[in-house]
């Protein structure tokens, strides 16, 4: 009798689809809320955390799909020689399975493909320890878009 081989993940990462900003705004209020934020904090959050089409027509958005399931999303806007790193969320239950890894290397591999050597991203602060683990350091605060007086840790990576 042959060992047990576990099935191999199927993982795609692949440009955002026209018509995903639903699925990607529902995977983004899952994740925030991951953090035991409360109703009215996540309410709060709503509006920034809302992936629209026009926002999946402007910016680089990538979607990653594990097993057919979209688990986790990036999104980057890109100037001639930096970028801000918009969003990057992924589902509850894929936290902790490499799948945040894997879309924060394609948006440094795509950051040095076009000449990017400056990348900021506002970080949640339940996510500052990602970000280091991925080369990000500790450069300020920021203001929240979403909850008046609250400040978030600016991290950037320079290439």
């Amino acid at each position: 009798m042959g060992s047990f081989v576990p099935p191999k993940k199927k993982i795609m990462l692949r440009p955002a689809w026209p018509d995903e900003g639903p699925v990607l705004s529902s995977i983004a209020m899952k994740s925030k809320a991951h953090w035991g934020y409360d109703d009215v904090f996540m309410e709060s959050c709503r509006d920034t955390l809302t992936v629209t089409r026009a926002r999946i027509g402007r910016e680089r958005i990538r979607v990653i799909e594990v097993n057919g399931v979209v688990a986790g999303f990036s999104s980057m806007n890109a100037l001639p020689s930096k970028a801000s790193v918009e969003d990057l969320f992924v589902l509850p239950e894929f936290i902790g399975s490499g799948i945040g890894h894997l879309l924060i290397n394609d948006l440094l591999h795509h950051a040095l493909r076009h000449g990017i050597r400056l990348l900021h991203v506002e970080s949640d602060p339940n996510a500052t320890a990602f970000y280091a683990r991925q080369g990000f350091t500790h450069c300020g605060e920021v203001a929240s878009q979403s909850i008046p007086e609250r400040k978030l840790p600016l991290m950037e990576i320079r290439f």
